[in-house]
């Protein structure tokens, strides 16, 4: 194993993940939010209303704000952020970038593309179910010159928005923590947890309800955690979460969602309940189909964490 094992033991006590962090959000905020400052001032400015409030309560559609326009703003941020702890983990601790996504010198990207093609698939299937079992549920909405810069930017900036939660998450914090606590399902309770409460703000909360939404997230983070605590690295949770965001971004959408996009299909009546047992069940899914490709050991869970601190090794 690498991932947690092999990192660097150059400044790793909390408060450098604290100053990295602090200092990767205040980036993100003042530079990455910019364009979305400017797009909401223009369009404050033109409808002679409040933009903000309306974008707070996921209604661009009542702000007046081209959906494909704030998609691309919003996932700016999370790019600033990225590239801001990239560059400060390297400069502070030490670490580069693929030493924070598996421990060794290489990124497997073909594992990356096994996530985007297993979840999607799932996401695929799901829909394609739905639909036909109560079509009646759905309103079928298609403007092709949106829709094809809906694809565009869907493509780009979302990946980038899910590698930094992926990086900051499961890779950076969590190296932290197993480094801290050398236990592996600390590390996946925690940052089950704070992958959460991270998106505790999203306007899907207030929609649905707190105690379900946040049932659900964490759910998501568990399967995620999972994922990348067996495959020894984030790269499979990486293409999940790319796959997952891109279909939610391209096929569907609904009232309240945090992505509110001119998507394919428009979801008339959402139950939260069910939308969290399916994730339930085509995470085991998932977690099933990668076992079997990857020849997992699940007992990997139950080991000590054991501080290595080599020469960074090459990713098999």
């Amino acid at each position: 194993m690498n991932h947690l094992e092999n990192i660097t033991p150059r400044r790793n006590r909390w408060y450098w993940y604290l100053l990295v962090l602090g200092l990767s959000f205040i980036m993100a905020n003042v530079v990455g939010s910019i364009p979305l400052v400017v797009l909401i001032v223009a369009t404050s400015i033109q409808s002679g209303e409040n933009a903000a409030v309306a974008i707070s309560k996921g209604d661009i559609t009542a702000a007046g704000v081209d959906s494909n326009l704030y998609l691309a703003s919003m996932m700016f941020v999370f790019a600033v952020f990225l590239f801001s702890m990239i560059f400060l983990v390297r400069k502070i601790q030490g670490r580069t970038w693929p030493q924070v996504v598996n421990g060794t010198s290489r990124v497997r990207w073909r594992r990356v593309l096994a996530g985007i093609a297993v979840w999607g698939g799932l996401n695929v299937l799901l829909l394609a179910a739905s639909l036909i079992l109560s079509p009646e549920d759905y309103e079928f909405r298609f403007d092709a010159s949106q829709f094809v810069w809906l694809v565009i930017i869907s493509l780009v900036m979302i990946p980038l928005q899910t590698t930094c939660e992926e990086y900051c998450v499961r890779g950076y914090l969590a190296q932290g923590i197993g480094a801290w606590t050398r236990n592996r399902w600390a590390v996946l309770a925690i940052t089950s947890v704070a992958f959460g409460l991270m998106h505790g703000a999203n306007p899907e909360v207030d929609e649905y309800g707190y105690g379900i939404m946040m049932a659900q997230y964490i759910s998501m983070g568990v399967i995620l955690g999972l994922v990348t605590l067996l495959d020894d690295g984030i790269e499979i949770a990486m293409g999940i979460h790319a796959a997952n965001n891109i279909f939610a971004s391209v096929f569907i959408t609904f009232k309240g969602s945090v992505l509110p996009t001119a998507a394919l299909f428009m979801a008339k009546d959402i139950n939260p309940v069910i939308d969290f047992i399916s994730v339930v069940v085509y995470g085991a899914v998932a977690v099933v189909i990668f076992a079997r490709l990857y020849g997992w050991r699940f007992g990997v869970m139950n080991e000590r964490i054991a501080l290595r601190n080599y020469d960074v090794p090459q990713a098999e």
